[in-house]
């Protein structure tokens, strides 16, 4: 069976760690975290969980420093997968490791990608088109551990794993953001993206969901409205792949 490694990047999260390592020992093997500096009880809850086979600390913000930092630790474990995520971000409740051996048994694909819906509160996801356009990205992956994977070297905003070649795959997999309903946590995100990129004030202020459409969510993947939207956010993406393809195409006669 494959061995699945999952690295957290974290600092201050303790509103989030207990349903954070609740989704995450039921899917991976160990769990490796890079601590920024928390003083909120994050650290110690994280080193006392037995899934935690390796945590380091660091200090000032630094997001490609830290995560190839974590990513060499990673390594360490010797994995088949890795997974990167936030202390926010969790799987729907219905997702089993039994889910992920399936993808991971694949000889063909080396990246999966999951859709991350963005919630208001605990019980809707932001719902505007430019939201729903968002997740039909499918903007996390895991992926086949390869020694071209890397982080970008950047302060700020170095996302997903770079130098991954091969095929990647978007599932149905869906990802509940939580870091929004919590308007404190919010806020102090905010204040350290503006000491690194003042000039950015849009961004900051979109991570408050003004006016969003609310979307109630539902636990059961199998329902229709959930089928429904899966479709939808599909076809949504189709809307992008199509014209990238025929670009490429074009480029090569």
């Amino acid at each position: 069976m494959a061995k699945l490694v999952v690295m957290l990047r974290v600092k201050d999260g303790m509103f989030f760690v207990k349903e954070w390592l609740d989704c995450f020992e039921k899917l991976a093997d160990e769990i490796v975290v890079l601590d920024n500096g928390s003083t909120d009880g994050t650290y110690e809850a994280l080193k006392a969980h037995p899934m935690v086979v390796d945590i380091i600390r660091t200090e000032g913000y630094n997001e490609g420093r830290d995560k190839n930092l974590m990513y060499e630790h990673a390594r360490m474990r010797k994995p088949d997968w890795c997974l990167w995520l936030d202390i926010d971000e969790i799987f729907e409740p219905g997702l089993t490791r039994a889910h992920f051996d399936k993808l991971m048994s694949s000889k063909m694909i080396n990246k999966f990608a999951f859709r991350r819906f963005h919630f208001i509160d605990r019980e809707h996801f932001a719902g505007s088109w430019y939201r729903l356009n968002y997740s039909s990205g499918h903007d996390r992956i895991m992926w086949r551990e390869h020694p071209d994977g890397h982080f970008q070297n950047l302060i700020i905003d170095s996302p997903n794993v770079k130098g991954i070649k091969g095929l990647k795959r978007g599932t149905n997999f869906r990802l509940k953001h939580l870091g929004y309903i919590n308007k404190e946590l919010v806020d102090k995100k905010a204040e350290i993206y503006r000491a690194i990129i003042p000039e950015k004030e849009d961004i900051f202020q979109s991570m408050y969901l003004q006016g969003e459409k609310a979307i109630k969510w539902e636990d059961d993947r199998n329902s229709l409205k959930v089928i429904m939207l899966n479709n939808l956010l599909s076809t949504i993406q189709l809307t992008h792949i199509v014209p990238k393809v025929f670009r490429r195409i074009k480029k090569m006669i």
